[in-house]
C-alpha cells in the first residue's frame, strides 16, 4: 500500500479506494499522526471532484482519528460536516448508506465516551445503541463488535452496570473473534479487561489484558500497547502487587513519550505518583510530581491542574508534620469546591479526606469530626449516584454501615448493610455482595458485645477496632479489589410459611431431631410475626435468633421464612429461587390459598410439588443456581433450549452435560440484558440445529416457551422433548408436540438417562 501511488493507470476512484484501505491500516496499526497527515489532502481533493462516497468516508475515518487524539473541537465540527454530507450519498446505494450513517451514530458516540463528560453519558449510549441496530442489520461483524464495546464501556464508566456490561462485552469478543480482524480482537479484550477488574475478578483481567496486549504487538499499535500497560499496571496494583504496576506504568509511560501522547503521559504521570506514595518511595513520588507540573506548563490543561493538584495533596498527606497534612486537608476541601473535578478525582479527594478525618477522630475521641466525616460520605454517595457508579453506592452504604457503628446505631448500621447488599445485587456486583453479607453476619454475632460497649460508653478507638472501620478505609482509599471469600453452604433448620394474619400454613424442618426443642420451636413461631414486622419495617434482611439466623421474604399475601445456621450469602441466593418459583407456579399458589381459607396446616410429605421444590432449592449446592456456561455465539450447529427459568436448577445438569460432550448450546440466558430480546431469540432459533425443550409444569403458564414451541414446529426444526416431571399438557400444546421424540426423564434412573440422551444427541449430529 506504501507505493500504490507509483503504478501506472490508476483513476480517481483507484486511488481514493487504496487511500482509504491505508488509512484504515494505519488507525489499526495506531499510526493516527500519519493517517490525518495522508487523510487531509485526499479529502481535500474528493471535495474538489464531489466524489461525496470517497469524502464522507475519509470524513469518518479522520474524525474517528481526532477523538482518538482527544481533539474535540476539530471533531466536532466535521461530526456536524458529516451529517449534512451523508444526507448527499445516492438514494440507490442503500447498503453505503446505511453503513456509513450508521458509522456516524458510533463516532457520535464514541465522541461523547470519549469525553467523559457524564452529562453526555445517555446522549453517548443513545448513538451507540442507533448504530448498533444499524450494523446488526448490516451483519458486519467487527463493526458490531465496535459499538458493543463503547456502549460496555459506557454503562461501566457512567452507570455501573457491569453485569449489563459485560454482556455486552463477552458477545463483542465472540464476534470480534468470528472477525479474525486482530485490532477488533484486541479492543474487545480491552473493554472486557476494564469490567473483570471492576468486577473483582482481577486474575481474569490481567489475563485478558495481556491476551489484547500480544495482539496490539503484533499490529505494532503502540497507543494500544499504552492503554492496555496503564490498565494492567491499574490491575495489578488493586491486587497489591506494586512493583509489576511499577513496571507497567513505566513501560506507558516510554510509549506515550515516543508517540508525543502528552495528555496520556500526563495521566500516567498520575498514577505512577499514587504507586509510588503507596510503595513509599516518596523522593521519587516528589520528582514526578515536578514532572508532571512541566509536562502541565505545555499543556496547558485544566483538568491536568486539578491532577496535579491532587497528587500533591496525597504527597502531603503522607508527612508526619501535622501542618503538612492539615496542607493536604486544605487542599482537598479546595478540589471539591471545583465543579469541573471529573468522577475519578472527586472520589479519590473525598476519600482521602474521610481518611484524614478518621485518623483526627483517634486521635481526639471528637464526636464532632464524626459529624464531618458523615457530611463527607453523604457527598461521596451523592457522587455514585450522580454518576450510576453502583459499585460505589454499595461501598460507601457498607462504610456508612460501620460510621454508624461508632455512633452506636445499630439498627442504622444494620439498614445501611442491607441497602447496601440489595444495590450489589441489583447490579450484579457478586464479590461485594458477599463481602457485605459477610459483614451484616458479622455484626449479627457481635450483637451482644456492641450493647455492652453501649452501656460501658467505650472510647471511639475501641468502636474503630471492633467494627474494622480501618480495613474498609484503607481498601476504598487504594481501590483494593474485593478479594473472594471463602463461600460455605450454610445448615438449614426450618422453613415456614405464613399467612398475612399471622398463620403457620407450612412449616417443614431440615432436621430430624428438632433439639431446637419443641418449646424452642414454638418460641419461633411465635416470633415470626414480630420478625416480619422489624425486617419489612426496619428495612433488615435477616435478624438473629439465638445461634441461628432468620429470613423473612414476603410472597404475594404470604411471608415465607427461612431458619439457618452459618453463612447469609448461600441461603438467601435459596430463599430467592424458592419463592420466585412459588409466585410463577398457579398450582402452589393455589396450594397455599386454599390452606389459607381453610386455616390448615399443608403437609409437606403428602404434597410432591412442595416437597421436590424444597427440596431442591435449600438442600442443593448453591453454585448451581450460577450459569454452568456461556450460550454458543458461533456459526457451527448449536442446539436452541426452551425452558421455564423455575426449572433452572434441573436444566443446568443437563445442558452442562452436553456442552461438556461437544455439543452447542444456546440458552437465553445468555442475551444482553438490553438487547432486543424477541429478535434474539428468533434469530437464533432460525440458525439453530436442534430444538430441545424442557417440559415440567411450569411450562404451561409459560406464554414465552409455548411461542418457541410453535416457532419451532414451524420451522421444521429437528425436536427433541424432556419431560422433567409428569405433565398434563393443555390439549392444543399436547396435539403440537405428541409426535416428537421425547425422553421421560421423570421415569428413568440417572443413569439410564443419560445414555438415551447422549445416544440421541449423537445419532442427530451425525446425519
Amino acid at each position: 500500500m506504501n507505493n500504490f501511488e507509483q503504478k501506472e493507470g490508476l483513476n480517481h476512484h483507484d486511488k481514493a479506494s487504496c487511500h482509504l484501505l491505508q488509512c484504515q491500516i494505519f488507525f489499526w496499526q495506531g499510526k493516527l499522526k500519519e493517517l490525518i497527515k495522508h487523510t487531509e489532502p485526499m479529502y481535500k481533493e474528493s471535495r474538489e471532484r464531489e466524489n461525496n462516497l470517497f469524502i464522507v468516508d475519509n470524513l469518518l475515518i479522520m474524525t474517528h482519528t481526532l477523538v482518538r487524539l482527544n481533539k474535540f473541537d476539530k471533531a466536532f465540527y466535521l461530526i456536524k460536516h458529516g451529517e449534512e454530507l451523508i444526507k448527499t450519498i445516492p438514494h440507490e446505494l442503500k447498503r453505503a448508506y446505511k453503513q456509513r450513517e450508521a458509522y456516524l451514530a458510533f463516532i457520535k458516540g464514541y465522541f461523547y465516551n470519549y469525553r467523559r463528560d457524564p452529562d453526555d453519558a445517555d446522549l453517548a449510549l443513545k448513538h451507540l445503541e442507533h448504530s448498533l441496530v444499524m450494523r446488526e442489520e448490516l451483519g458486519i461483524r467487527h463493526e458490531i463488535s465496535e459499538s458493543l464495546d463503547q456502549m460496555a464501556w459506557n454503562l461501566l464508566i457512567f452507570k455501573g452496570e457491569m453485569d449489563r456490561a459485560l454482556k455486552y462485552s463477552e458477545r463483542s469478543v465472540s464476534l470480534a473473534r468470528e472477525s479474525r480482524k486482530k485490532y477488533y480482537i484486541a479492543s474487545s479484550f480491552q473493554v472486557m479487561a476494564l469490567i473483570t477488574s471492576s468486577l473483582g475478578e482481577a486474575d481474569r483481567s490481567i489475563k485478558t489484558n495481556e491476551q489484547g496486549l500480544e495482539l496490539f504487538k503484533e499490529l505494532d499499535n503502540k497507543y494500544g500497547m499504552a492503554d492496555i500497560l496503564n490498565n494492567l499496571s491499574i490491575d495489578y496494583k488493586n491486587n497489591g502487587d506494586l512493583d509489576r504496576a511499577l513496571e507497567c506504568i513505566e513501560q506507558a509511560m516510554g510509549l506515550n513519550r515516543g508517540l508525543g501522547a502528552l495528555r496520556n503521559l500526563a495521566n500516567n504521570h498520575d498514577f505512577l505518583i499514587q504507586i509510588l506514595i503507596e510503595r513509599g518511595y516518596l523522593e521519587r513520588a516528589q520528582q514526578s510530581l515536578n514532572n508532571l507540573e512541566r509536562l502541565n506548563s505545555q499543556l496547558k490543561n485544566k483538568e491536568m491542574d486539578l491532577m496535579h493538584l491532587l497528587d500533591k495533596a496525597l504527597l502531603l498527606k503522607t508527612s508526619l508534620r501535622a501542618r503538612d497534612r492539615g496542607k493536604a486537608e486544605e487542599i482537598l476541601i479546595q478540589l471539591l469546591e471545583n465543579e469541573n473535578l471529573t468522577h475519578d478525582v472527586r472520589y479519590t479527594a473525598l476519600i482521602n479526606l474521610c481518611e484524614l478525618l478518621l485518623t483526627e477522630l483517634r486521635m481526639t475521641n471528637d464526636l464532632i469530626v464524626l459529624d464531618e466525616l458523615n457530611q463527607f460520605l453523604g457527598q461521596l454517595l451523592e457522587l455514585a449516584e450522580k454518576s450510576h457508579s453502583y459499585w460505589l453506592i454499595g461501598e460507601t452504604y457498607l462504610l456508612q454501615a460501620k460510621l454508624a457503628l461508632l455512633s452506636l446505631d445499630l439498627k442504622e448500621a444494620r439498614r445501611l448493610f442491607t441497602q447496601g447488599q440489595q444495590i450489589a445485587e441489583r447490579y450484579g456486583i457478586k464479590l461485594l455482595v458477599i463481602k457485605i453479607s459477610n459483614e451484616h453476619d458479622e455484626l449479627l454475632k457481635q450483637l451482644e458485645i456492641w450493647e455492652n460497649l453501649k452501656e460501658s460508653k467505650a472510647s471511639l478507638a475501641e468502636r474503630i477496632e471492633l467494627s474494622r472501620l480501618n480495613e474498609q478505609m484503607e481498601r476504598m482509599v487504594k481501590k483494593r479489589l474485593v478479594k473472594s471469600p471463602k463461600l460455605e453452604a450454610e445448615q438449614p433448620v426450618l422453613l415456614t410459611v405464613m399467612s398475612k394474619d399471622g398463620k403457620i400454613l407450612l412449616s417443614n424442618p431440615f432436621t430430624a431431631d428438632l433439639t431446637i426443642d419443641s418449646t424452642y420451636f414454638s418460641e419461633f413461631l411465635s416470633s415470626c410475626n414480630t420478625f416480619c414486622d422489624q425486617i419489612l419495617s426496619e428495612s433488615f434482611d435477616r435478624v438473629k435468633f439465638g445461634q441461628h439466623t432468620v429470613l423473612i421474604t414476603p410472597v404475594d399475601s404470604f411471608s415465607i421464612c427461612y431458619i439457618f445456621q452459618g453463612q447469609s450469602y448461600s441461603a438467601r441466593q435459596k430463599l430467592i429461587h424458592f419463592s420466585e418459583t412459588v409466585r410463577k407456579d398457579p398450582n402452589i399458589m393455589k396450594i397455599l390459598k386454599d390452606a389459607g381459607k381453610k386455616n390448615i396446616e399443608i403437609k409437606v410429605n403428602e404434597t410432591a410439588s412442595l416437597e421436590e421444590l424444597i427440596s431442591e432449592s435449600f438442600l442443593s449446592d448453591p453454585q448451581q443456581f450460577q450459569m454452568p456456561f456461556k450460550a454458543y455465539k458461533g456459526e457451527e450447529p448449536f442446539v436452541f433450549v426452551s425452558y421455564s427459568h423455575t426449572d433452572r436448577l434441573q436444566v443446568y445438569p443437563i445442558i452442562d452435560y452436553l456442552n461438556k460432550n461437544g455439543i452447542n448450546i444456546w440458552y437465553d440466558e445468555g442475551i444482553p440484558i438490553s438487547e432486543n430480546w424477541k429478535k434474539s431469540i428468533v434469530q437464533n432459533l432460525e440458525r439453530s440445529r436442534v430444538f430441545l425443550v424442557f417440559i415440567t409444569p411450569q411450562i404451561i403458564v409459560s406464554e414465552m416457551v409455548r411461542k418457541e414451541i410453535s416457532f419451532a414446529l414451524k420451522k421444521k426444526k429437528k425436536f427433541i422433548a424432556i419431560y422433567l416431571k409428569e405433565t398434563n399438557l393443555p390439549s392444543e400444546l399436547e396435539f403440537e408436540i405428541s409426535d416428537i421424540q421425547a425422553l421421560m426423564k421423570y421415569r428413568l434412573i440417572e443413569n439410564e438417562f443419560y445414555s438415551k440422551l447422549k445416544d440421541t444427541f449423537t445419532l442427530i449430529f451425525s446425519e
